[in-house]
């Protein structure tokens, strides 16, 4: 099977995983939090479950959504912990996107985010700090582009 059918098929598992896990009550012991990546209109949410592993889902003001999912954990080297969560933009079919989020979740932590295209080799793509927010939070007006094409321009 070709690489590209691969990635979709695991794209699609993770968006049936993450539609589930976001249209569904938290379990117990679940944290859902929701975030928004200072300078762009990116909101994620965010579910890390008591085993250590993390979902997320991020809506932008693009209409392109994507999904990921990965673990809560300590890197050798890093401080704090972070969430580490491979994810799938919709809108770039072609590469696979790597956030790091400072864990645990609170305004002014940082984040940033790593591309690839074969999924091997990553390159450094954007960061910043993200502001802890509701779950109804709207798009601020001066919010900037989505993080996948801030970073483009």
């Amino acid at each position: 099977m070709k690489m590209k059918k691969i990635a979709i098929l695991v794209a699609l598992g993770t968006a049936a995983l993450m539609t589930a896990v976001t249209g569904a009550s938290a379990g117990k012991g679940d944290k859902i939090t929701d975030i928004q990546l200072d300078g762009n209109c990116d909101i994620l949410t965010l579910t890390v479950f008591p085993w250590h592993q993390a979902g997320e889902y991020d809506t932008s003001c693009d209409g392109v959504d994507a999904v990921g999912s990965g673990m809560e954990g300590k890197v050798v080297g890093v401080t704090p912990k972070d969430l580490t969560i491979g994810e799938t933009y919709f809108g770039n079919p072609n590469a696979t996107f790597l956030f790091n989020i400072q864990y645990p979740l609170k305004t002014g932590n940082t984040w940033s985010i790593f591309t690839s295209t074969d999924g091997v080799n990553f390159s450094a793509f954007a960061s910043g700090t993200y502001t802890v927010v509701g779950p109804d939070v709207k798009y601020h007006p001066r919010a900037g582009l989505p993080v996948h094409l801030a970073a483009r321009k």
